[in-house]
């Protein structure tokens, strides 16, 4: 393996989870991103004309852009994708019909508009609908925005041949408000914004990274360390994206698979020089004041030293050595031992007794070897070891809720206790899964995927075709019903997931 790439293997990753290019496979699906495809969706699949999706750079527009593809491409909907928004006129347009499939060798504009225009009226004699994506659309030009608008004009006397979407920055909607477009403008009927991540979706967007990755909890991300994510990132996909992967190679240097506010702070000075110097320069600037102080302090010390010492006479030194010391001569010199250290005795450490509580909890289950590195993992936090040490054993899986519905309360022996780690109350058990999903990624096929289908189908969340393939919509069905629950939102059947879906959904 690469020697640049051992830090993924080291976090057991099959892949980089936070690449600085769009990754439209590993899909995170937050709650107004999933309105937002919604709303664009609806609008294209129902005809509306124009549509426009606005924000920041790094926001994900553009895997948003490619996800409404492939959900238009399972609805049968032809798109034509232009993403070098450089090109004019003719050029342009001759794009367009390119992704279309189309023969695009003529560069006059009326033929290149009757070509597209003949391909739209047949698809729509055979019932089908098209749409034009155009990405970074805030580089048009007003000529080209025009010409886009005369695209638009396509039409029978009852619908829209093509519907057309416009992606791009901010500024994009500053260039519509131009009095030369306000026909083009006002006949944009959906709007939507990109946003940045709150503080709980990003932590739900890292850890469903890491996990679609492979990590499977191997990586822990301390709750301090999120806050400094979010405080540099401030949400944006881009820049979670660029510090968490600089987060993995320090973590990975300092041989530890905690990611704790240390770490990031490390990992935010590694990607910004500029301030790191600044902090080397303040540093040193008090490493100066600090010298001069001890300097100045020093010479004080040393001048009161010595006035001291010449008010008082040798007399009055002599006499305080001997309080300290007891002397003894031999021959004609006096001699004062050196002052003997003794040392403490070795402290014994008494071996903490095993809890009484976590011990019944284990022979309930007829697990009590297993109390040492319980106990030890619930010190540490780190449940994963001794999760998979049990499982192969015995074919008990443990489950961790911060939360549990009364009605399993009652059904299972409990563990609860206080995690020294987050400082909240933790509630454990041990059940025996009737599924085990341990491959969880976009067409993946499977007999365990077809038997979690049918428990969101039980749920009313997934209500498609029983096929045991994972696809968008299984996704979404489960980040909905994690969502439902109150679980992180990972998109991932973990095991807390399969776990309630399995007792009926509480």
């Amino acid at each position: 393996m690469n020697n640049e790439l051992k830090y993924l293997d080291y976090f057991g990753l099959k892949y980089n989870p936070f690449p600085i290019v769009p990754d439209y496979e590993k899909f995170f699906l937050s709650e107004h991103i999933d309105v937002t495809i919604t709303e664009i969706v609806h609008g294209i699949l129902t005809r509306k004309g124009f549509m426009a999706l606005t924000g920041d750079i790094g926001l994900g527009k553009t895997t948003i852009s490619r996800k409404i593809i492939s959900i238009l491409e399972e609805k049968n909907v032809e798109t034509s994708l232009v993403v070098n928004t450089m090109y004019q006129d003719a050029e342009l347009l001759r794009e367009i019909n390119r992704d279309f499939g189309l023969d695009a060798n003529v560069l006059n504009l009326s033929d290149q508009m009757n070509i597209l225009n003949s391909f739209l009226i047949n698809k729509n004699k055979t019932g089908k609908n098209c749409a034009i994506i155009i990405d970074d659309a805030q580089n048009l030009s007003l000529e080209n925005l025009e010409l886009i608008r005369m695209i638009s004009n396509l039409e029978t006397n009852r619908e829209k041949l093509v519907q057309i979407l416009l992606i791009g920055q901010p500024e994009l909607m500053d260039k519509l408000d131009s009095p030369e477009l306000s026909q083009l403008k006002s006949r944009i009927i959906i709007k939507e914004e990109a946003r940045p991540l709150t503080k709980s979706e990003l932590k739900n967007y890292i850890l469903f990274k890491l996990n679609m990755a492979g990590n499977q909890g191997k990586t822990t991300v301390t709750n301090r360390a999120f806050r400094k994510i979010y405080g540099y990132s401030q949400g944006n996909f881009r820049r979670i994206n660029i510090l968490m992967d600089r987060c993995l190679y320090v973590a990975f240097l300092r041989n530890t698979t905690d990611i704790d506010q240390s770490v990031v702070n490390m990992a935010q000075r590694d990607l910004n020089p500029v301030e790191r110097s600044r902090g080397k320069k303040n540093r040193y600037a008090l490493s100066a004041v600090i010298l001069i102080f001890f300097i100045s302090g020093g010479v004080a010390f040393y001048m009161n030293m010595n006035l001291g010492i010449m008010g008082q006479g040798s007399g009055v030194r002599d006499q305080n050595i001997h309080k300290e010391k007891t002397p003894y001569q031999i021959g004609e010199k006096v001699y004062y031992p050196q002052k003997k250290t003794v040392l403490p005795e070795k402290t014994q450490i008494a071996e903490i007794p095993i809890p009484a509580a976590l011990s019944d909890f284990l022979r309930y289950y007829k697990l009590s070897d297993y109390e040492i590195d319980f106990f030890k993992a619930m010190e540490t936090g780190r449940f994963k070891d001794i999760n998979d040490t049990i499982y192969e054993a015995t074919g008990y899986q443990l489950v961790r809720f911060d939360n549990l519905p009364a009605e399993i309360q009652n059904n299972y022996a409990l563990l609860d206790f206080i995690s020294k780690k987050t400082g909240n109350k933790t509630y454990c058990l041990f059940w025996k899964p009737t599924i085990k999903v341990t491959r969880f990624y976009i067409g993946y096929e499977g007999d365990e995927i077809m038997k979690l289908e049918k428990l969101l189908a039980a749920c009313r969340l997934y209500t498609f075709s029983i096929d045991g393939i994972v696809g968008p919509r299984l996704m979404r069905a489960v980040s909905r019903f994690q969502q439902k629950k109150g679980l992180p939102i990972t998109g991932l059947p973990d095991e807390k997931t399969i776990f309630l879906l399995c007792h009926g959904g509480y």
